[in-house]
């Protein structure tokens, strides 16, 4: 009877020194927070990692797609700056290969419909009346819109996980992300382990869990995602902090029309022509007389795409132009470079390949990235920082934990901000496993 005991005695204990050695941490999400989360582990020493992503890619909202020899970013974009921003500094050895992307319009200032479109588009929101006037974000020194040369965002993926240029050790992560994973319940409470349960039936169980999926996530699912009910604290953040979305909507033409000058075109609508547009264009969505053409904030050259512009939506128009067909949208863009530039450039042909993504609409992402509302600045604390915080079990174990760039207080709506999330998170484990020993 002693020795059986015994025995039990020390298979609990040994269990017990393994789950310190060794614990089991599922990510869920390989956007940029989960692969920082995942390469901080691993270079850590903890190697039981499994990431299940509800996309066939990883990256999230970076998303580059080959087009011809260079990648366009149908996601993320840019670099926002140089001082304290680790994409910049995970990036040094090929800065060489950046190319300065700055955008130095100046907007005129007596243009408010130029500006609201600014606002709405650089901030993602479907109305600057939700927007606060002011914020925790801070921004980052130095130049603000580092292009990526044609290599696309998805380079800060490679960076982080070795994979870029000649790098000779790898971080081996591939092996545990596990694709086409949609998550529908995450269990947290178990005295033992963390359940999850996927869409597809599969169940996973685990010691910690490192939640990365988007805000637009959160606001759809947070009621049924999460057994027991997030704390209340937790559910007001998630529903005052805004997540809205922008459209960036990329056209090949089977010849270049325009010329070597041509940087980027501001549409600039007088109030008279805003309110006939419905009628002058009658595809697609309108509201009150305006016609969705008028979202389109600005068209651009791609860089290293010769054959490619892309036109960039902003506003409460975005949902319903996600849902237009590509004939519609193509009339629409035609109708306004016809508009505006046809005496400039008489020469203006059909593009023959429209590519986009529709974030919006897209269930393993509802929205492109987060915003401060007016809402969200009369709470007391920044929301993003209450929803970093962990949930723990009885016995002070984290095993729940939240990132991703919602969950970065000074750096939302970024890749950088999300990177330190992740990088956040993984510190926040080690810190408590050093401590457990």
């Amino acid at each position: 009877m002693c020795s059986s005991l015994y025995f039990i005695f020390s298979l609990l204990l040994f269990s017990r020194v393994d789950c310190l050695k060794d614990p089991n941490i599922i990510i869920i999400g390989a956007g940029a927070s989960g692969i920082a989360a995942a390469t901080r582990l691993y270079q850590n020493g903890f190697k039981n990692i499994t990431i299940l992503e509800a996309e066939n890619r990883i990256g999230g909202r970076i998303y580059a797609f080959q087009f011809g020899e260079a990648y366009i970013d149908l996601g993320s974009q840019r670099c926002r700056g140089q001082e304290n921003n680790v994409v910049y500094e995970y990036n040094e050895e090929i800065r060489a290969r950046w190319k300065n992307d700055v955008n130095k319009l100046a907007v005129a200032e007596d243009c408010l419909d130029v500006f609201r479109k600014w606002v709405e588009t650089q901030e993602g929101s479907f109305s600057w009346f939700n927007i606060a006037a002011t914020n925790s974000y801070e921004v980052c020194g130095g130049k603000l819109a580092l292009g990526w040369n044609g290599l696309g965002y998805k380079t800060i993926l490679d960076v982080m996980m070795q994979k870029f240029l000649d790098s000779k050790s790898p971080i081996p992560i591939d092996d545990k992300i596990i694709l086409n994973k949609v998550v529908e319940k995450v269990l947290w409470a178990s005295p033992d382990r963390t359940e999850i349960k996927c869409a597809n039936g599969a169940s996973y169980s685990c010691d910690h869990v490192i939640w990365t999926p988007s805000l637009g996530v959160l606001k759809h699912s947070y009621k049924t995602l999460f057994q027991p009910q997030l704390p209340i604290e937790k559910i007001t953040a998630i529903k005052a902090i805004g997540m809205g979305a922008i459209l960036k909507i990329f056209l090949h033409f089977p010849k270049r029309w325009w010329n070597d000058d041509f940087e980027r075109i501001i549409y600039v609508w007088n109030s008279s022509d805003l309110q006939r547009s419905g009628g002058a264009f009658l595809e697609g969505p309108q509201k009150e007389g305006k016609s969705w053409i008028t979202a389109m904030s600005s068209i651009l050259p791609v860089p290293k795409s010769p054959n490619l512009l892309s036109a960039w939506f902003g506003g409460e128009f975005v949902p319903d132009i996600e849902k237009s067909s590509d004939e519609t949208i193509m009339n629409g863009i035609m109708y306004t470079l016809q508009t505006f530039l046809s005496v400039d450039y008489p020469n203006i042909s059909l593009p023959n390949k429209i590519i986009r993504k529709n974030w919006y609409t897209d269930p393993h992402f509802r929205g492109t990235y987060s915003y401060e509302t007016v809402e969200s600045r009369k709470l007391d604390k920044p929301q993003g920082e209450i929803i970093s915080e962990p949930l723990l079990s009885e016995e002070g174990k984290p095993v729940l934990l939240f990132a991703g760039e919602v969950t970065n207080p000074i750096h939302y709506s970024t890749v950088h901000g999300a990177i330190e999330s992740g990088f956040r998170e993984v510190d926040r484990l080690i810190n408590f496993y050093k401590h457990s020993k």
